[in-house]
């Protein structure tokens, strides 16, 4: 994946959360070409920014 500013990747994240709703880290890391892992890191600083939130829904151990 080219270097990318981080508000462009997280602004994409967030877009895909107002299209789809809840969403696991799976399915962003699918629409915006990251590994599940740094999408699973954006999602956790997006979170922290009060930009995204968790609800009590889980699929398996993994909330959304």
């Amino acid at each position: 994946m080219p270097a990318q500013d981080t508000s462009e990747v997280k602004e994409k994240i967030v877009s895909i959360f107002k299209r789809r709703g809840p969403s696991l880290p799976v399915h962003v890391s699918q629409e915006t070409g990251l590994s599940i892992l740094f999408a699973s890191v954006f999602l956790s600083e997006l979170l922290s920014e009060k930009k995204l939130g968790i609800s009590n829904m889980k699929v398996g151990n993994t909330p959304i």
